[in-house]
């Protein structure tokens, strides 16, 4: 998405002479940026850190069936 953005941004609103080859490449940091991102988020689980995962523990409150 964000080399699609890129062109039409280079070539029709700003009107500036970068090559498509430049904006690819930028493309692939940016995507290799946010892979290395998402992997390091999923594999040091940020999120039980911060507190934002609320797992529910679920308990048996009915009365027993034996």
């Amino acid at each position: 998405m964000y080399v699609i953005f890129k062109i039409i941004d280079t070539k029709f609103i700003t009107k500036d002479d970068r090559s498509v080859k430049l904006i690819t490449k930028d493309g692939l940091v940016v995507f290799l940026a946010g892979a290395i991102t998402m992997f390091l988020l999923e594999k040091f689980k940020f999120s039980h850190m911060t507190g934002g995962s609320k797992e529910t523990l679920s308990a048996f409150t009915n009365s027993p069936d034996f």
